[in-house]
């Protein structure tokens, strides 16, 4: 019987919803074919690591001056795995809004990108602010999108956008200040009741009362709920706003575009990369410049922005599987070429 070789992926949270559903992704055939998946829960305050029966072992939680001595043990503890640390949540707005000493954040991200063997950026702009920040640079660096199934958003029907009637704005996630929906309320309440859109809020979360206080009144602002189904907010939705402070990619951003919803995104992290013909980024910190867009929301090409994004997204399973493949098997092709020598 061929042993395929072992993949492990670590993570610090197994509730973590985004992480742990992208995960996923690894009991798709084409990837289970060539390789043995399993996915193991540790603490990474521990100050020791355990001892891995694996080819190649991915880091699923972010580096820190706590986890350090985790990350270290890591590889002391497993000389002959390739290390990957997939970074999912640093970027640059996150830098500039969370961190008051940039010197000593970027010296831990450099002893922490050490460790490892390759570095998955989850957006273009995350690994050029890298590479400027702490010098991360190919062959070590490699930007991998985050994927989950979205297969059910594919068959959804476009939206059929009309001029006389209201255009619906979908907004959806945690209630938190770092999402941005504050700022989203209170631009819809700034342009009145004869408002072009009305807005659709969907989830909950800290701030679900004051996003409520704010939005008291409004008849053009409704709240949705939890979202347990993406498909059926989104379905209610004619467009989808991301109005994020910081997104190192934003996935519900893809979501969107999947579901031929055009996008309405923050000017930040890997947001803007995803519009191309799919949809606008703009800064949700200049009100006025939101509304000017928003009143004029009927005459944008809406139409061929639903198409576009929707295009885009087709293959976005297959891509992400291919992506992997590519960097998996060179990995083992370089732990192999160290055994022979």
């Amino acid at each position: 019987m061929t042993h395929l070789p072992k993949i492990i992926h670590l993570i610090d949270d197994i509730s973590l919803g985004g992480v742990t559903k992208s995960l996923a992704l690894f009991e798709h055939p084409a990837l289970g074919r060539q390789y043995d998946f399993a996915i193991e829960q540790v603490d990474p305050d521990w100050a020791i690591a355990p001892r891995l029966n694996a080819s190649v072992i991915a880091v699923h939680f972010s580096a820190s001056w706590k986890t350090i001595p985790f990350l270290y043990s890591l590889a002391s503890r497993n000389p002959d795995a390739k290390l990957v640390l997939v970074e999912h949540s640093y970027s640059r707005e996150w830098e500039a809004l969370k961190v008051p000493e940039k010197l000593r954040f970027r010296t831990m991200l450099k002893l922490a990108y050490r460790i490892f063997d390759h570095v998955v950026c989850v957006s273009a702009a995350q690994a050029d602010w890298l590479e400027e920040a702490v010098d991360l640079r190919g062959p070590k660096r490699r930007v991998i999108y985050p994927w989950s199934d979205m297969s059910d958003l594919a068959r959804l029907e476009r939206p059929h956008f009309s001029l006389t009637e209201k255009i619906v704005i979908g907004a959806y996630g945690r209630f938190v200040d770092d999402k941005g929906f504050a700022n989203l309320v209170s631009i819809i309440n700034r342009m009145g009741d004869q408002s072009p859109v009305q807005l659709r809020l969907g989830g909950f979360g800290p701030d679900e009362e004051k996003l409520q206080q704010l939005a008291a009144g409004n008849s053009n602002i409704s709240f949705y709920g939890q979202v347990d189904d993406v498909a059926d907010f989104i379905g209610q939705c004619d467009i989808i706003a991301v109005p994020s402070k910081f997104e190192a990619y934003g996935l519900v951003a893809t979501e969107a575009r999947l579901a031929a919803r055009p996008i309405l995104v923050s000017s930040v992290g890997g947001l803007p990369e995803q519009c191309d013909a799919a949809g606008i980024a703009v800064d949700f910190d200049d009100a006025k410049v939101v509304i000017k867009l928003l009143e004029r929301i009927h005459y944008l090409p809406l139409v061929n922005m639903s198409v576009a994004g929707r295009e885009e997204c087709l293959r976005v399973t297959e891509d992400r599987i291919e992506c992997w493949m590519h960097l998996l098997g060179g990995l083992l092709v370089q732990s192999n070429q160290k055994k022979v020598a």
